[in-house]
């Protein structure tokens, strides 16, 4: 379409017929899936009849026909009370419009109240003709075959042309990838707490997430102790000091001394706690501040388009990614800590093993499909170890394919993200463990609780921020009594730890969002399952 076509219709069977037969002719025009067609032309149908039957056959609709980076897009516009058509009290995939958002991954749709009027959106884009999944694979390859080969040819040359060339271009990037992020954190946390209707439902919603994911998290910190104890050497003594203070100092850290540092940095827990206080203050307004959520709305819709464009170039981020980390010999620090490695991978292999079949089991989807929907996110979180470059990726994987409700997946997603935390959970425990036998310090059972207790606090206290771990690694170590030299080669390996520490948290956070979505009846099993 070469501009955006608007018409007007009332909700007469003879003016419905027109409209979707008008909608399906600009579909063959855009050359849509004929699925995709079908299905958008039943759901605005149908959406068009529930109004016709809220209101009157007199109601007259505004009809909007777009083209959205490179997506097609209707809009509906009726006047009138409040009447959300997507929100049905039977089950999901039981409903007329549960069913058809089932069979479809690009098929979208929103609903929203402004102005006195219900604006339902309907965006179907075009399919890829390669899939995400297969384009990041093709780009970790071909990064990889180009590093080992440069570091072949010009062993000398490599490191420089990664410092020079490849890590400016990849920070540059991910800079980019961030700003959107912010945005969209922050549009997502505080219009998923508007949008929940009431303070009440927040505060349980919200008590009830919190409490998973801090019992989850307290769980594995205790599995990945008790799985380690075998291999400890115990000593007599039992006395272990902590200063808590270092634990107040990062509690302070946690708020904002400004509204720049957050979006600057990318500081994720800034950025949450900013949106609550936001989300809730307008959600105790009411109406009044319908305006500013209009404005939110709109802001978060551009930075996810503007994140939208971003995404065709990830497969040659991640291919630059992995071919910086060949290029500049980081790979070769972990061949001295090889054992402390292998535990690493091995207990969060565990962990995404059972996540992944608990779900499995537990919501009776197949292994091979509930990977297949999960690995295009992990596997930029894989190759970049960066919050930001994943989150629009994981975002539209919970609300799309692993069919959790769009309302509660980013609000459950940023919150978790500062509690839930299962990667550092292992790496804490693991490193704390393995140094203080290496390096010969006096186990107790009294040193032991203590190494349980930091990591599982620091597992949740860790700021999202570059270095972020290193402060809580100097915590860790000078609380159990590890000498300092210990810390630096810590700090060394962690920074190849961190691509996979980063995809684990990711992956076990979408599925425990998967498994609360489920409990709370936000989850659509049918396209779960699909």
């Amino acid at each position: 379409m070469e501009k955006t076509l608007q018409d007007m219709f009332a909700l007469t069977a003879a003016e419905i017929d027109r409209s979707v037969e008008e909608t399906d002719a600009l579909l063959k025009k855009e050359k849509i899936d004929p699925k995709d067609a079908l299905r958008l032309r039943f759901m605005l149908e149908e959406t068009m009849l529930q109004y016709r039957d809220a209101f009157s056959e007199q109601t007259v609709v505004s009809l909007r026909f777009s083209r959205f980076f490179g997506a097609f897009r209707v809009s509906l516009r009726v006047k009138g009370e409040r009447m959300d058509p997507f929100h049905e009290e039977d089950a999901s995939e039981a409903s007329v419009m549960g069913s058809l958002l089932a069979n479809s991954e690009t098929l979208n749709r929103a609903w929203r109240y402004r102005g006195g009027a219900n604006l339902v959106t309907f965006t179907v884009a075009k399919k890829r003709r390669m899939s995400q999944l297969v384009t990041i694979l093709l780009g970790i390859g071909v990064g990889a075959a180009a590093g080992l080969l440069c570091k072949a040819l010009a062993p000398e040359t490599a490191p420089v042309i990664a410092e020079r060339i490849i890590t400016p271009l990849t920070n540059a990037f991910t800079g980019l990838l961030c700003v959107m992020a912010t945005v969209m954190c922050f549009g997502a946390i505080t219009l998923g707490i508007v949008r929940l209707g009431d303070i009440s439902t927040f505060s349980s919603i919200g008590r009830r997430m919190i409490r998973s994911f801090l019992l989850v998290a307290f769980l594995l910190t205790l599995l990945n102790t008790a799985w380690m104890i075998p291999g400890m050497t115990f000593g007599m003594s039992s006395r272990v000091s902590i200063d808590f203070f270092d634990f107040f100092d990062i509690l302070i850290d946690f708020v904002p001394n400004n509204i720049l540092s957050p979006i600057l940095n990318f500081n994720s827990v800034h950025i949450i706690i900013i949106g609550v206080m936001f989300g809730i203050t307008m959600l105790k307004m009411g109406q009044k501040s319908d305006r500013l959520t209009e404005v939110i709305d709109e802001v978060n819709t551009v930075a996810i388009l503007s994140n939208s464009s971003l995404n065709h170039f990830i497969s040659v981020y991640v291919g630059l990614m992995v071919f910086g980390l060949i290029a500049s010999g980081q790979l070769a620090v972990i061949s001295g800590f090889w054992k402390l490695f292998l535990i690493v991978v091995a207990g969060e292999g565990a962990t995404l093993l059972a996540y992944t079949l608990y779900v499995c089991i537990r919501l009776k989807v197949s292994v091979r499909t509930y990977l297949k929907k999960l690995l295009p996110s992990f596997m930029i979180s894989l190759s970049s170890a960066n919050y930001g470059a994943a989150f629009s990726t994981t975002i539209d994987t919970l609300i799309g394919p692993l069919g959790v409700d769009a309302n509660f997946a980013p609000l459950a997603y940023n919150l978790g993200g500062i509690l839930f935390r299962p990667g550092y959970c292992i790496v804490f425990t693991a490193c704390s463990l393995f140094t203080a036998n290496l390096y010969g310090v006096e186990v107790t059972w009294a040193w032991l609780l203590a190494a349980f207790l930091l990591s599982f606090i620091l597992s949740v206290a860790t700021p999202p921020v570059i270095g972020g771990t290193t402060v809580c690694f100097s915590i860790l170590f000078s609380q159990l009594g590890i000498r300092a030299g210990a810390l630096a080669m810590i700090i060394s390996v962690n920074a190849i730890f961190e691509f996979l520490t980063v995809a684990v948290n990711n992956y076990c956070l979408q599925s425990q969002i998967v498994l609360l979505g489920n409990k709370f009846g936000k989850l659509d099993p049918t396209r779960l399952r699909k």
